[in-house]
């Protein structure tokens, strides 16, 4: 029998291999199969505010019912982000008072009770906001009033008529892109490369898209709407974009090397009252990998529940490596909306 020492030094007298250092890729994969079975995080509700620019100029009670509506339920629906879609005005730099008006809704969103900041929020500007300049915009919604907000991820050149957000819900990461709008009068090209850039290097993000012009009511693409879908496509975290700017609802689905885009038009402007308070409810299930979309006015108290407003559709959450979100077209690639009676 061998004392106890007398075995400890015999063992470790041995040339036993030293453990290897495990590789970067095996690390890699290791952190993507420990978050893909990790417990999915709870159900989370972003909104998106399409076209305000008459609750601005002549209605501005309906668009403050919308902003207290997202802030009463921000617990109940898990409410994370909200974005508005552009227009959020009339008439831009011409009638001032407009601007006050919208952000005296938009505002509310960041006097939100227990949440320091408010809630997260993104505006970007349409081709009505560029009325007469675009400095009214700027002086409510510029680079100062977001700057140091921790979402608030950055912008293009001296002002914010581009910029980006960051969230995390859900135990998921995302990048809110916004790109300005106002026809052939704007230089795209610099915009384009600067977003292809704030996509690539939040690659790890999930991204969303939001610009005021992107598909017309019957589910074609408007021109910048194709241009900036064939810019940024190919990056691999680019899953959904949602627009307004034209009077209806649609959206299409587009496959691109194995992954599916999904673009949302929803403006309600020619309705009565300058759309009646409509807003877009799009809520993540991560246990699911389910978006449910519903439109609901918090003015009339009303949801609209035909195909064009009601829907959903499939997105990986389960922790995936990003490049592999592709998911079957479950239906139709375009799905035009009905169009809005004219008011």
């Amino acid at each position: 029998m061998i004392p106890p020492n007398e075995h400890h030094a015999s063992w470790a007298s041995k040339n036993w291999p030293l453990p290897r250092r495990p590789s970067a890729a095996l690390l890699v994969w290791l952190l993507v199969a420990v978050s893909a079975w990790a417990a999915p995080g709870p159900d989370f509700t972003i909104v998106a505010l399409p076209d305000t620019q008459f609750y601005s100029a002549s209605y501005p009670k309906i668009s403050a019912a919308q902003t207290d509506w997202i802030v009463a339920n921000r617990t109940r629906l898990n409410i994370v982000y909200v974005a508005q879609l552009g227009d959020i005005t009339d008439q831009g730099d011409i009638e001032p008072e407009q601007w006050a008006h919208a952000s005296d809704a938009l505002y509310r969103l960041e006097k939100t009770e227990g949440l320091p900041g408010g809630i997260p929020y993104g505006v970007v500007p349409g081709n009505h906001d560029h009325r007469g300049g675009i400095s009214q915009f700027n002086k409510f919604f510029g680079v100062e009033h977001f700057a140091g907000r921790s979402y608030y991820g950055g912008h293009l050149g001296k002002d914010n008529n581009n910029h980006f957000d960051n969230f995390r819900a859900g135990g998921l990461d995302f990048v809110v892109l916004y790109i300005d709008f106002d026809y052939d009068k704007l230089d795209y090209a610099p915009i384009d490369a600067w977003a292809e850039g704030v996509l690539k290097s939040n690659a790890h993000r999930r991204a969303l898209v939001v610009s005021h012009d992107l598909l017309a009511v019957n589910g074609s693409f408007d021109p910048r709407g194709q241009a900036i879908y064939e810019k940024l496509r190919g990056n691999p975290n680019l899953f959904l974009m949602l627009c307004g700017h034209n009077h209806g609802e649609a959206r299409r689905q587009d496959l691109h090397e194995g992954r599916v885009v999904m673009s949302c038009l929803s403006d309600y402007q020619s309705w009565p009252e300058g759309g009646g308070g409509y807003l877009r409810l799009y809520t993540f299930s991560p246990a699911k990998n389910l978006v449910r979309v519903q439109t609901y006015s918090p003015w009339l108290n009303r949801y609209k529940t035909d195909n064009a407003s009601q829907f959903e559709f499939g997105y990986r959450m389960d922790g995936s490596p990003l490049a592999g979100l592709g998911v079957p077209l479950t239906e139709p690639a375009v799905v035009p909306g009905e169009i809005p009676p004219v008011k």
